[in-house]
């Protein structure tokens, strides 16, 4: 195993537990590595930990076991996937559609591992990681006791073909649409689809908060709903009508699909393919407004010629949206950026109210769900963020 020499500050990140390399950590920047290959990461004569090169824009690779006698092999890996299952067995149901693997959280930075009923699938981050695939693979289907129907594989990195993008690994292909079930609600999720399989599993907090919420005879606005499952879980929890804005024919077509799984008819609710700032001026336009309004603002979005980054875009949209929030109405916003802070989101939503007549409290603070492990040290895995304001309580 080829062993590389780091910087001091390199070594003490390591050491606290920060699991990332970058070039900058080498003392030798122009190195020589194998995207793919382990590493012996060295503080001159003195071990300091196992990485995984895995270079993938500015990032080189993974560090892995700070043990040396923990060496990167199947058994490793065996044992890395068995302590990550038991986890979530003794925090969750295991019908319910969850996060067993969270890449760095869980010990492998790259790979995360996500469950619908008695099929599993691996989303794949880098190539370098993704070229131990048959390691990684044989060492999980030993940890789960081969107790699955199905893996599937979905690459989340550049391929040449368009048909490696989702791939069944091994067994049985799930049934199309696979019915998974979260509380009272119904989702259909499609496991062969290029990058996604319909339901995002890290917007659970935000569908939770809505069951336990008094939504009987309200209305709930829901922008950039595609996948968040907010629009079937507001409908089951007793919304009078939901209002869902989709970027496109597809996801329309996925938000009446959850409705109608859950014997709710669509056609009763309302689902519009356009663009969020110009269904905001429509509302303005017609004075609309309703009891609850949920931005799930994506990290970057372009859509024709319109550009959307939460970084920077954010507090204008929130300033939008906020006549369409009642009186005593909930706003819930939610970021999935790990490179914005809970500090600046906060800050964000609070420049939205300036110059406005609207005051807010913040009834709720949301963060990932239990099954999603984060690293202290690495604040970039703990990303969601979300808050739910009373408006002019």
């Amino acid at each position: 195993m080829q062993k590389v020499q780091i910087t001091g500050n390199s070594q003490r990140k390591v050491k606290d537990g920060y699991p990332l390399l970058v070039e900058d950590d080498l003392k030798d920047p122009s190195m020589k590595l194998t995207d793919g290959s382990f590493v012996t990461l060295m503080a001159s004569s003195q071990f300091m930990g196992y990485a995984l090169i895995a270079k993938h824009r500015r990032q080189l690779g993974w560090v892995l076991s700070v043990d040396e006698t923990q060496t990167p092999t199947t058994d490793y890996f065996r044992k890395l996937f068995k302590t990550a299952l038991v986890r979530r067995q003794t925090t969750l149901s295991a019908d319910l559609p969850q996060r067993v693997f969270n890449a760095a959280g869980d010990g492998l930075g790259g790979v995360t591992i996500d469950r619908y009923g008695d099929y599993y699938v691996f989303t794949w981050y880098a190539e370098g990681v993704y070229q131990q695939r048959e390691m990684i693979y044989a060492a999980f289907e030993t940890a789960t006791d081969h107790q699955f129907k199905g893996i599937y594989a979905k690459l989340r990195f550049n391929v040449g073909e368009a048909n490696l993008k989702s791939q069944l690994v091994t067994g049985t292909a799930a049934p199309e649409p696979l019915l998974v079930t979260e509380g009272e609600v119904t989702y259909p999720v499609h496991l062969a689809d290029d990058l996604t399989t319909g339901l995002l599993l890290d917007m659970r907090p935000i569908r939770e908060w809505l069951a336990s919420a008094e939504l009987q005879g309200k209305t709930v606005l829901n922008l950039f709903s595609q996948e968040n499952g907010v629009t079937a879980a507001a409908a089951v929890a007793g919304a009078a009508k939901t209002i869902s804005i989709e970027t496109s024919k597809k996801g329309a077509s996925a938000t009446a699909e959850q409705l109608a799984m859950n014997n709710i008819d669509p056609d009763k609710h309302e689902i519009r393919t356009i663009e969020v700032p110009n269904y905001l001026d429509y509302t303005a336009k017609h004075h609309l407004s309703y009891d609850v309004v949920v931005v799930t603002a994506p990290t970057f979005a372009r859509v024709k010629k319109q550009k959307f980054q939460v970084a920077t875009d954010l507090t204008d949209l929130l300033a939008q949206a906020l006549p369409t929030v009642r009186r005593e109405g909930q706003l819930v916003v939610a970021t999935t950026a790990n490179n914005f802070s809970m500090k600046r989101f906060s800050e964000a939503v609070d420049d939205a109210f300036i110059g406005s007549d609207r005051t807010y409290t913040v009834t709720e603070t949301l963060r990932l769900p239990a099954d999603f492990v984060t690293r202290k040290a690495y604040l970039a895995s703990n990303y969601l963020k979300v808050l739910v304001l009373t408006l002019d309580k």
